[in-house]
């Protein structure tokens, strides 16, 4: 009888398997949905309820708007308080106090494979997804970086912004307009490409400097929204013929032909170690993948792939930062004559009229200019660096944040304590804490003045350590905090304050903004990871007229 009785129930099953399908998946997708918005650790938080419940919330604003998720987290905090559940997985806090706390340097912090992923960064320092193997990866690169060493390679720095100043000065008088961040981006390559390979790529040698990777870098990421949400274009988009990359985009061509020339470069390096032609003696010689790969680490760190992609990092972390940060600063400069004539002045007084041309003092004095340094900060500051949101993953505490700062709208109470669990993703985000009125009024303004202290006359007020710029500095987010902070944080101080005073000091009386570019055309419109600006913005240029009496 019981075998008799089965047979309706395959029949049924046979006959509609498609109905029994969708229920069962529609099934699981209310658990999911009850799991998510009742029982999940951080079903408690504030937040809309969609976001909780959902990942296409962020997909939403994310994709279709084109980056614009971080601007509509800032709305979210307005209505729920500083901390909020911004997806089913993650926490997000606009509050400067939390910054210490979350971005630790002593406690273990791990990263969501949703930061690295799209960058195809597996195997690298900064695709690391856990705190130990991420300190394993970063200790050569640690030291290699560090500001000892950065002041150790300031002759190769200094080297090319001389060299980038006598190709602008051949710009003088053409009546051609000058893109800066091209000229930058030439600078910025063949620092970082010498220092990483031992052989820079050589933009600078052409003064036309016409071969930028800041495009196709930027092009590139770009294509991480799609990445980031729908991982198996991003697998279609490599496995796509050249012909048909270039035919879609050609700055997504140099992109794949940038990634191509990296590994080669890493491979002639293992060859020639090989061969005997590099040898770990030969300090003269010594680059970031000699070092790394003639040191002590496990063979399965060295291997081509991984350093590949390892090299692709930094290079393209070298050319970005220190490229849109400068052009960002100048454009605000050459806007604001008043605090280009303070700078200038100062550099004049450090940089007298009687010094060889395009003569540059050591960084570390550069660093003692009060107002030099205020410029270099405010711009760090309105070009952001990474703008995206960077979760860390406390691995094994329970993190703790007092709402302190919640919206007068919110019922949730005054100074109630949140108990953030273990394997959360919790992030901040520099375009949050950059325009915090509380750190940064009028924080949309460019004031350098704001970096100084109250005795800004006094050349004391804007030094390394000064009172009012120690606490600001706490709050810039450029290249991020604690035990994950960006490696080349160093190198790229000391283009920044020596490419500054270059621009300034030598060219600052003959600089004008061309092509009626202007502010506008480098403030952030949306979030590529990067500040990307609006797709109808100028391109920076600027002519350069000749000397007084040529």
């Amino acid at each position: 009888m019981a075998a008799s009785e089965e047979v309706p129930i395959l029949d049924f099953l046979s006959q509609h398997l498609f109905l029994v399908l969708a229920s069962s998946v529609a099934l699981w997708y209310l658990c999911l949905g009850i799991y998510r918005l009742f029982f999940h650790p951080i079903a408690k938080f504030p937040g809309p309820k969609l976001a909780g419940l959902t990942y296409w919330y962020e997909t939403y604003h994310d994709f279709v708007r084109r980056g614009k998720y971080t601007e509509q987290i800032s709305t979210l905090h307005d209505k729920y308080g500083p901390i909020i559940r911004i997806n089913p997985e993650e926490l997000h806090v606009r509050d400067p106090k939390f910054i210490d706390t979350l971005y630790s340097y002593t406690s273990k912090r791990g990263i969501a494979t949703w930061l690295t992923g799209p960058f195809d960064f597996e195997g690298t320092h900064f695709g690391s997804l856990s705190h130990d193997l991420h300190r394993t990866r970063r200790a050569p690169l640690q030291r290699l970086f560090s500001r000892s060493m950065v002041v150790k390679l300031e002759p190769l720095i200094k080297q090319n912004v001389v060299k980038l100043a006598k190709n602008v000065e051949t710009w003088a008088g053409t009546g051609k307009p000058l893109s800066l961040v091209d000229a930058i981006s030439c600078m910025a390559t063949d620092i970082i490409t010498e220092y990483c390979f031992g052989r820079s790529y050589g933009f600078l040698d052409d003064p036309n400097m016409e071969k930028s990777l800041y495009n196709a870098i930027h092009t590139g990421i770009e294509a991480v929204i799609p990445f980031r949400h729908f991982p198996l274009y991003q697998k279609l988009f490599y496995s796509l013929p050249t012909c048909v990359i270039e035919w879609m985009n050609p700055d997504m061509q140099l992109w794949r032909e940038f990634r191509t020339d990296i590994r080669s470069h890493v491979r002639k390096i293992k060859q020639d170690i090989v061969q005997g032609v590099i040898k770990p003696s030969e300090s003269s010689r010594a680059t970031v993948f000699t070092e790394i790969l003639t040191s002590n680490m496990p063979d399965s760190e060295k291997d081509t792939e991984r350093l590949s992609r390892e090299a692709q990092a930094m290079v393209q972390a070298g050319i970005e930062t220190v490229s849109w940060s400068l052009t960002t600063n100048l454009t605000y400069l050459l806007s604001n004559p008043p605090a280009l004539a303070k700078l200038r002045a100062e550099l004049l007084a450090a940089i007298p009229d009687s010094s060889p041309p395009f003569s540059l003092p050591p960084w570390q004095s550069l660093e003692q200019l009060p107002y030099l340094s205020a410029c270099v900060l405010e711009g760090l500051r309105l070009g952001y660096g990474v703008v995206t949101r960077l979760p860390r993953i406390p691995e094994t505490e329970t993190l703790l944040y007092t709402d302190e700062r919640h919206s007068s709208s919110s019922p949730r109470g005054s100074n109630k304590t949140w108990a953030i669990p273990p394997g959360t993703p919790v992030g901040m985000s520099a375009y949050h804490v950059h325009h915090d009125e509380s750190v940064f009024p009028d924080s949309t303004q460019y004031r350098p003045e704001r970096w100084l202290d109250d005795d800004d006359g006094d050349a004391a007020g804007g030094r390394r350590g000064g009172s009012r710029r120690k606490k600001l500095e706490g709050c810039l987010l450029s290249f991020s905090k604690g035990s994950r902070q960006c490696v080349g944080m160093h190198l790229a101080h000391a283009e920044l304050w020596l490419g500054l005073a270059m621009w300034v000091r030598w060219f600052g009386d003959r600089l004008e903004l061309a092509g009626g570019c202007g502010v506008e055309d480098v403030r952030y419109h949306h979030d590529a990871f990067l500040p990307a600006v609006s797709p109808d913005s100028k391109v920076i240029k600027v002519l350069v007229k000749p000397k007084v009496g040529e």
